[in-house]
This record gives C-alpha cells, sequence and structure tokens, in this order.
C-alpha cells in the first residue's frame, strides 16, 4: 500500500465487519509469524489453475532477502522486472507496450541527509527537532537544497478548499512565504457528522497528498501535518519508515503540478507545544476546525531549516503484458497490482530488508495468477492487459503516468481490476469492496461471491480512505471504472475476531515494516477464493460486449462521459 500515508491506513484496515447471523466461536490462536524471510523458489512447476502452491511460490520468491525490498530504481527493481516479465513470457503473452514488456517512468529521486533537523522557534526557544523521531520533512521539487529562515507557522485547520461544498481554510489568507500546518483527514472524521463531508468516510480532501498539493496551489513555503492516529489510520511509525530514505516523484517536466519546497509531518507531541506556545487548545481546535466559517489562526512561531538533498534523475518500469483479443483487441480490461515496495535500510541493527509480502507481493503473485488462468483458456474477445505499476508507495506515480500515457486509449479500457495487499487470513464470509457503491462492477462481482457463499460489504473503517490510496485511484480519476476488492475478516471456521486479530497484529508489527515477511504457516484458502472471484469479473467483461458505468451520482461518472463523448465513443 502506498507509503507514507502514502495515502493508501493500512491495507488490512480496509478489511470489512461481518455477517451478523451467527454468532463467532472463540478465536482460534494466530499462526506464528516467520521472522526470517525464506529464500526464493527456484524449482516450482507451476500449474493452470488458481493455486495456494502457485501463490505461494510468487509471493516467497519477490518477498525474499534476494528481492531486497524491491525498491524502484535499485537492483531489487531489476530482479523483480525479471521475475515478472519472464513469467509473462512462460504464459505466451505479448509484450504489453508494443515490442516492450516495459514503459519507461522517469523519476526524480530525493534523498535527505542523515543530519536533517528542523527548528521550531516558540518566542526566545529556539527547539531542534529530531528527524525521524519527532518530525520528517522533505522537498519534491528536486532541488538540492531548501532553505526556510523563520518562517512564519499558520493553522489552516484541515486545508481544504472546497467551493463544491462552500469550505474553504484558506480564506482570506496570503500564505506565501510562510509554512502552513494542518490536521490529517477532513473535517467531518473527528465529529462523525454525516452532514459534514462525508462524516466519517474520508473523502479525497483529507488525503495528505490533497493537502500538499493545495498548499502548494496556495502559494505557501511549506507545509506540515499534525499525526494522529486515528486520523491517519496508522501510527507514527509508519510516517517515519515511509518518509526517511529515498523519497520519489515523476520530474516536473511530466508532472507540472506546483509543489511545496518543504513538506511534512510533526507528531502530536510536538503540536501540542506549539499550540500552547500560541495559548490554544490543540484538542478545541480539532473541534473548532470543524465548523463552518473557521479562521485561519497566527501560531506566533517559526520555522527554519537548511534542507540538504541528494537528488538524482533515473527511470523505474512499469511491466506489461498484454493477452490480445480475438475480435475487439482494441478494448482492454487490466489487471493491476503494484510491485514496488520500502527497499531497505542500511542503517540499525537487525532486520532492515521491507520484504512487503503481503504489501504487495501477494498482488503480483494475484495476477501472475489470474494470468495464468486467462492464458491457458480459449482466446477472449477483448485485450487483457496484466500491469505492474512502480512508485505506488511514492504517491501511485506509476499509475499516474499510465493513466496520463496509456498504451491503449483509456475510452477504449473497459474497467481496471487492482489487486493490493491480500491479507492470509483464510476464507471468509465478507467480501470487502473498497468504496462499495461505486459501480456496475459490483454488479457483476456479487453474484459471484454469492457462489462461492459471500456477501459484498464495505470496508470496516471508511475512514482511513483506502479508495484514494491505492493505484486503482488513478484510472477512477480519468473515468475508467474500477474495482478494488478483497476478502473480509469473518473467518468461516473461527470467526470474525480471529480475522481482526490478524488485521490488528498485521497492522502493528509488520505493515511497512521489515516483519512483512512471507509465512509458510499462512491460510491462503480465501486468497485463492478471492483471485477466482477477480477472474471470473473480468472473464465476464471480456468475452461480452458489456460497459460497466460508475453509479449514478458517483464523482467519476462525468470523465467517463467526457472521456467517451471527447472520442466519439458510443
Amino acid at each position: 500500500m502506498q507509503r507514507s500515508l502514502l495515502a493508501l491506513a493500512v491495507a488490512s484496515l480496509a478489511l470489512a465487519g461481518c455477517s451478523k447471523e451467527d454468532a463467532p466461536p472463540p478465536a482460534a490462536e494466530a499462526p506464528a509469524v516467520s521472522h526470517v524471510a525464506p529464500p526464493p523458489v527456484t524449482d516450482h512447476s507451476f500449474g493452470p489453475e488458481i493455486s495456494a502452491e502457485d501463490f505461494a511460490a510468487h509471493v516467497q520468491t519477490l518477498a525474499s532477502d534476494e528481492f531486497e525490498g524491491r525498491a524502484p530504481g535499485g537492483p531489487g527493481e531489476r530482479k523483480t522486472i525479471e521475475y515478472i516479465q519472464g513469467h509473462f513470457e512462460r504464459l505466451g503473452l505479448q509484450p504489453g507496450n508494443g515490442d516492450s514488456w516495459l514503459q519507461a517512468v522517469p523519476m526524480v529521486e530525493t534523498t535527505a541527509a542523515p543530519d536533517t533537523s528542523l527548528t521550531l522557534h516558540l518566542g526566545d526557544e529556539a527547539r531542534a527537532l529530531v528527524f525521524g523521531k519527532e518530525m520528517v520533512i522533505g522537498t519534491r521539487t528536486g532541488q538540492p537544497e531548501v532553505v526556510l529562515d523563520h518562517s512564519e507557522l499558520v493553522f489552516v485547520g484541515y486545508g481544504v478548499h472546497a467551493p463544491e461544498l462552500g469550505w474553504n481554510d484558506y480564506e482570506g489568507l496570503d500564505v506565501k512565504g510562510k509554512t502552513v500546518v494542518m490536521f490529517v483527514n477532513d473535517p467531518g472524521f473527528h465529529t462523525g457528522d454525516e452532514s459534514l463531508f462525508e462524516g466519517r468516510r474520508m473523502t479525497y480532501y483529507g488525503r495528505w497528498t490533497y493537502k500538499f498539493e493545495e498548499a502548494a496551489r496556495q502559494g505557501a513555503t511549506g507545509a506540515l501535518i499534525v499525526h494522529d492516529d486515528a486520523g491517519a489510520g496508522y501510527g507514527w511509525g509508519v510516517v517515519e519508515n515511509s518518509w526517511t530514505g529515498p523519497q520519489f516523484d515523476l520530474p516536473t517536466s511530466v508532472d507540472p503540478e506546483p509543489r511545496l519546497p518543504l513538506q511534512g509531518w510533526i507528531t502530536q507531541e510536538v503540536a501540542q507545544a506549539l499550540f500552547a506556545h500560541a495559548g490554544l487548545d490543540l484538542r478545541a481546535q480539532y473541534q473548532a476546525a470543524t465548523q463552518r466559517g473557521f479562521k485561519s489562526v497566527p501560531l506566533n512561531a517559526a520555522i527554519s531549516t537548511t534542507l540538504r538533498s541528494s537528488t538524482r534523475e533515473a527511470v523505474s518500469n512499469n511491466v506489461l503484458g498484454l493477452l490480445p483479443g480475438r475480435t475487439r483487441p482494441d478494448e482492454v480490461v487490466i489487471y493491476m497490482a503494484h510491485w514496488d515496495h520500502l527497499g531497505r535500510s542500511f542503517g540499525g541493527v537487525g532486520d532492515r530488508i521491507f520484504n512487503g509480502a503481503v504489501d504487495n507481493a501477494t498482488g503480483v503473485a494475484g495476477i501472475l495468477e489470474i494470468a495464468e488462468m486467462f492464458a491457458t483458456q480459449p482466446a477472449p474477445e477483448r485485450s487483457v492487459l496484466f500491469l505492474a505499476v512502480t512508485l505506488e508507495e511514492s504517491g501511485l506515480l506509476g499509475s499516474k503516468y499510465y493513466a496520463s500515457n496509456p498504451v491503449i486509449p483509456l475510452h477504449k479500457t473497459v474497467a481496471t481490476i487492482n489487486i493490493d495487499a491480500i491479507q492470509p487470513i483464510g476464507p471468509t464470509r465478507d467480501f470487502v469492496v473498497v468504496g462499495k457503491g461505486s459501480s456496475e462492477l459490483e454488479d457483476i462481482l456479487a453474484p459471484i461471491a454469492a457462489a462461492q457463499g459471500r456477501v459484498l460489504v464495505e470496508e470496516s473503517q471508511p475512514e482511513v480512505g483506502m479508495y484514494f490510496r491505492s493505484d486503482h485511484f488513478n484510472f477512477a480519476k480519468a473515468g475508467v471504472p474500477s474495482l478494488y476488492a478483497k476478502g473480509g475478516v469473518d473467518h468461516r471456521e473461527h470467526g470474525r475476531e480471529y480475522g481482526m486479530e490478524l488485521v490488528r497484529d498485521y497492522t502493528a508489527n509488520r505493515y511497512h515494516k521489515p516483519g512483512d515477511h512471507f509465512d509458510p504457516n499462512w491460510d491462503l484458502r480465501g486468497i485463492v477464493d478471492d483471485l477466482d472471484a477477480l477472474y471470473q469479473v473480468g472473464r465476464e467483461l471480456v468475452t461480452s460486449d458489456r460497459w460497466p458505468e460508475w453509479y449514478e451520482g458517483n464523482p467519476f461518472r462525468a470523465a467517463r462521459e467526457a472521456s467517451m463523448r471527447d472520442a466519439g465513443a458510443n
């Protein structure tokens, strides 16, 4: 899942509640977790069916130490690309980008100096904040040095400008040369007021990516988000792991959106001291910022830093395998998963490789298993593109680049099906659709799930904004109906609490941490069910002339209609 959110809460937190028809039995003990990444599988014979054994072999290899955490631009990328491309070739797929298996994604890699510090000026007091422990900062401009000298701090609530909702936290404010301080999530979150934005369900205005984008549009020099576990959907450790080390962006020549010279996060403890100095109670400001007509508040404080970064321009790669359609090859259904993870840390002691078994070796294994099913069946009417994208953990950049540079036009893209961070909980009664109520793809999935004895449910914690934190979102913004669905937590044999405990354990101990290893004790029966269901959704689309639509009232419906209209499509 997307790093430091970045942008998608924890992937596992999107898992939904269970059916209430049966009281669950006492929770069984969760399987033990291996703390050493097993070596790659080199002698496995893959079969044509979706199977737990084949899936496990893919995950074990991709999440092995040999792949070094699959960081973009490093040796782990080369191994990962070779692995995915090798299996595409074995299956008889065609290169998905003309005569190439790859789509080069230009990137800028920026790494803040290890001695980075940020000075917080509170009147006569100058407090040096520790990088990683009290704050994280960086620049996405590609500049090797960014200097802020007593940049004035201004509290802007949730940092939202939503004209259609009559909301503007920047009303009457000139932030040029200043650094804005804001809360994560959006104004409806801490109140639960369903009339305010979407209540506890996060909108895109609640994503940290949006907040930095808006601060840049407003002309701010810097922006700092106040972290809180509930609003972000994850602890400070996830922020620290995700924002230290190399950070990646698309170059401004490819993505010309305005960018902040400095952006980052501060801890609750730092924020409490900052607000107290200004005579403000932090808790009271959470409530004040949810009121219509909220006005920005000067914090009577400033920050200074000389942020030095090493930068380099490089290229990472999306990997594309194409199964051409027999009668309508220009129409395509896309299965996608991000192959990248956080790489490795060269400091500290102990295990420093972020193997990313669940996040997202499971997704790559999933599209490989589905590709195997398609490749061994009669050729479909429409094409199927298997797309393994890069730089998801850096802001969904690989999918963003593809959506701007598609190999098959988006108005000819029937749908996308995204697979990201599938939890190995075992067979469940529930099937989570992240952003449930979005498109007619759910109408296709529902009877398939019912035949498995499962019911579609929404994510249990919509406040963490999972819909905006995985690669399907870039396609949705462009109007392409997109499905992001995976197994839930209501275990058929052990009940809901058993599944929830596995989710909590993963979130606390492995998500974006070195502990995200493959475990040979995983119960993969539920994942096999998930992949079979998603295969059937795609099969229905590529063997018919159906064009699923966004439901009436969905915000992405207009983009689809405009795309089809502009292309002269029916």
